[in-house]
C-alpha cells in the first residue's frame, strides 16, 4: 500500500477497501470488484450510495455542494440516525475509518454470451 492510499473498512460485509488519493469510497469499491448500490452512477442525485460513518466524521473531506444538497434533502432522516451520513459517490476519506453500507457485495461477473459463437 502506498502512502497516498487510505484503508476504509465497510460493514456489514466486513471488507477493507484501499482508497486512492482523491478517489470516492464508491469508486474504490467498484475498482476492487464490489457492487456499491447506485442509480445515478455518481452524480449525487439518487442517494442510493448513502452510507453511515462509524468512525470519526473528520476521517472524510467536507461535503462539497452537490453532496451537501443531497444530504440536506435527507436532513430529517439523518437526525434520526446516530451517525453522520455521506454519499459513497462523493465522500473522499482523508484518514482510515469504518463505514456501514447495506447492499454492498462482491460484483457478479457479466454473463457470458451464449449462441453459436461462444
Amino acid at each position: 500500500m502506498d502512502s497516498s492510499e487510505i484503508r476504509v473498512r465497510v460493514l456489514p460485509l466486513d471488507v477493507e477497501l484501499t482508497v486512492r488519493a482523491g478517489e470516492s469510497v464508491m469508486a474504490a469499491a467498484q475498482r476492487q470488484g464490489y457492487f456499491w448500490p447506485t442509480r445515478c452512477r455518481g452524480q449525487a442525485l439518487c442517494t442510493a450510495c448513502l452510507f453511515e460513518v462509524m468512525s470519526d466524521s473528520e476521517d472524510f473531506d467536507p461535503a462539497e455542494s452537490l453532496e451537501q444538497e443531497a444530504l440536506e434533502s435527507l436532513r430529517e432522516f439523518q437526525e434520526k440516525r446516530g451517525r453522520r451520513l455521506r454519499l459513497g459517490c462523493q465522500a473522499r476519506p482523508r484518514a482510515p475509518g469504518t463505514v456501514f453500507k447495506r447492499g454492498m457485495k462482491i460484483a457478479e461477473p457479466p454473463p457470458r454470451p451464449t449462441g453459436i459463437w461462444s
